[in-house]
């Protein structure tokens, strides 16, 4: 624990001027089925998503967005830690694009998945695509998607003899050269004629999808770790930048939000044959031990500024230094009255929220 630093959190907006692509912010690193320890440096991971994610929620909130008042309950997650003895307990937002939660989300998907993925003989990972469309169409499109999955799983199962044995997970997709948005499926699934024929399935009934774009490989490690990031995804290599000691990360708020809206309580990962269903939610309130913490009965209040939380005298508890390593660019090309923003360059890739 090290003494309060005063900073202020840095958020700027700049005309974007490079490739930017909305990825992963909130992944633990992690190996499939390796044991995992709380400890200090767990917290302060979860300090650094923290405090990225507030910026951009702060960006959120200035649109005209239906979930203005769940970005809000976003800001608020894990504000307060309780600590009692080596015990860390804490109040968390669940809701799909926080960062925190995701963290937190994950790794339980990963521990509750494991055993039977582990069971498949022919592992296989898949992706299923249908054309881009327009944000507008976004919604009905993923709903479609969904229904047509199930009516091939029913069809697997009832006249072709054989199950889809998997898990399948929506993802989106954002081209701002053209506005359009790029829902698909990523699928692990036991055994290559299955995965062969579902692909062959899903083209007759989207025609006008590309056939190149939909793919099937062996599944590895990799590839099952691909599937399980379920994270609010904020940028990759390409919208990261360094300008003298900050990383400065840059994001669209504007794409975010609209595929936030579309995916908004619907399952976002579904299990298919013998796997068993897991829950997306994680525990409102959540109590950890944390093996290299001092013990101590403590208050810890999280502020912005330090990217930290801080008890009553001051000291921070991790000793993140986000606040002095990070900064989030927001990109403004085209700028609208309620202050929200529009990018004009690559793909903006997102991931999984409802």
């Amino acid at each position: 624990m090290t003494k309060l630093l005063q900073n202020n959190i840095q958020i700027k907006t700049f005309d974007q001027k490079v490739p930017l692509l909305l990825d992963t912010l909130a992944q633990p690193v992690t190996k499939l089925g390796q044991k995992h320890t709380n400890t200090l440096k767990t917290y302060e991971k979860r300090a650094r998503a923290k405090y990225l994610g507030n910026a951009l929620v702060l960006e959120l909130v200035k649109l005209d967005s239906p979930l203005k008042k769940s970005y809000w309950n976003t800001w608020h997650c894990s504000n307060i830690i309780l600590q009692d003895g080596k015990k860390l307990t804490s109040t968390y937002c669940n809701n799909r694009w926080c960062p925190v939660c995701n963290r937190i989300r994950t790794a339980k998907l990963i521990k509750s998945y494991l055993p039977d993925l582990n069971k498949m003989v022919e592992p296989q990972f898949v992706t299923l695509t249908i054309v881009s469309i327009k944000g507008k169409d976004l919604q009905s499109a993923i709903e479609g998607m969904t229904k047509e999955i199930i009516r091939i799983k029913d069809l697997f199962k009832n006249r072709r003899s054989f199950r889809i044995n998997g898990i399948r997970k929506i993802e989106v997709t954002y081209n701002p050269v053209t506005d359009e948005y790029h829902p698909h499926f990523h699928i692990v699934l036991d055994g290559r004629n299955v995965g062969k024929e579902l692909i062959n399935e899903w083209l007759s009934r989207y025609t006008d999808a590309n056939r190149g774009a939909q793919d099937i490989r062996d599944a590895d490690e990799n590839s099952m770790l691909e599937l399980f990031k379920y994270t609010t995804k904020l940028t990759t290599k390409n919208g990261i930048i360094k300008e003298g000691d900050k990383t400065v990360i840059e994001v669209n708020p504007e794409a975010l939000d609209t595929i936030y809206r579309a995916l908004y309580k619907k399952r976002t990962f579904q299990s298919m044959g013998w796997v068993k269903q897991v829950s997306e939610d994680i525990d409102e309130v959540d109590a950890q031990i944390v093996e290299d913490v001092d013990e101590d009965v403590e208050v810890w209040k999280w502020e912005q500024e330090a990217s930290d939380w801080v008890s009553g005298a001051g000291e921070l508890l991790t000793g993140c230094d986000a606040c002095e390593r990070y900064e989030l660019k927001v990109n403004t090309s085209t700028r609208v009255s309620n202050t929200s923003t529009r990018v004009s360059n690559t793909s903006t890739r997102v991931s999984n929220t409802s």
